[in-house]
């Protein structure tokens, strides 16, 4: 039967996804499943949905709880999970029925601690495939090199199969909008391998009212994250730290550009005034600055300066 897996969903107003979703879980061709719906207060529906569910598949586990946000959920999962390995599913996507036993198979053929696979976007007109790359196996290096340049292994918690044991002593930041950047990153750290699956086993579904869709004020937290993992890389992959500062502050200039075109998001200009200190913090010496194109340059410099000179000089560039 293999080893069981504890699939985790958070929930909360998606009872027109729902069904599809965990349809998705029960009928994989893998059985040895804990499956955990963590019904997150939602208003709706979903609550019933769930108790339905845990009435016709005793593999399956309800936790209804006061609404905390999605981290919060996760580890409300986390908690309770019993299986050996892991998984997360967002209650809006759904799965490839032969997912998890492709992905177990990787596991435990290759002697891995983390499987990723391949991922399906899915629009109301259209799917496309995201990577065009063959399976293979990546050192932690190679890992994290991907994981930085957004690469197959991607911050998001959903494509992964992880041993448990990697996150027995983690959790997921509560309250935080871009909860995966600040806790993949550490576990990509624990592992020694990590096995590549090119078929995009997970539908990622598009939608304008996910909590991505849009920008917000919010999204700096993706910013305090990406900071928190900048010096992170400084300490543990040196050799990773110069290519890691110059696209922490390129996220810095978007996220203000972003800002100056809906001024009303920032009407105390903290979230400005949170990016200038980031910006000023990050130091770059000759060298380094010798290899960067002119524009490269004058960003960095002009973000030392003041982030509102830079964002309106690049506009006319």
């Amino acid at each position: 039967m293999g080893d069981k897996i504890s699939v985790i969903i958070p929930i909360y107003k998606v009872e027109d996804y729902l069904h599809r979703c965990v349809d998705s879980i029960i009928n994989q061709t893998y059985t040895n499943l804990e499956i955990i719906l963590v019904d997150d207060g939602s208003p709706d529906n979903c609550p019933m949905i769930c108790d339905e569910y845990s009435e016709k598949d005793s593999r399956i586990r309800v936790i209804h709880k006061k609404n905390g946000g999605l981290s919060d959920a996760r580890n409300a999962g986390i908690d309770i999970a019993t299986g050996k390995y892991i998984m997360f599913i967002d209650s809006d996507d759904f799965v490839d029925r032969e997912m998890i036993e492709s992905m177990m198979k990787n596991m435990i053929d290759n002697k891995v601690d983390m499987v990723v696979c391949n991922i399906k976007y899915v629009y109301e007109d259209r799917e496309v495939v995201k990577y065009n790359q063959e399976d293979r196996i990546l050192d932690r290096y190679e890992a994290m090199e991907e994981y930085l340049k957004d690469g197959v292994v991607q911050a998001v918690a959903w494509n992964k199969l992880y041993k448990k044991s990697l996150i027995n002593d983690m959790r997921y930041k509560v309250g935080k909008t871009n909860e995966d950047e600040f806790f993949t990153y550490k576990v990509v750290d624990k592992t020694d391998k990590i096995y590549y699956n090119s078929k995009p086993f997970y539908n990622y579904i598009q939608r304008n009212s996910s909590i991505m869709g849009k920008y917000s004020i919010k999204r700096l937290d993706g910013v305090e994250a990406s900071y928190e993992r900048l010096n992170f890389i400084k300490e543990k992959y040196p050799t990773l730290y110069e290519k890691e500062k110059k696209t922490f502050v390129n996220l810095c200039i978007y996220s203000y550009q972003m800002i100056l075109k809906e001024p009303n998001l920032d009407k105390d200009k903290q979230g400005r005034k949170i990016l200038n200190n980031y910006t000023k913090k990050i130091k770059f010496n000759k060298t380094e600055l010798k290899n960067y194109s002119y524009k490269d340059k004058l960003k960095i410099y002009l973000s030392k300066i003041s982030l509102d000179a830079c964002c309106k000089i690049l506009d006319i560039l």
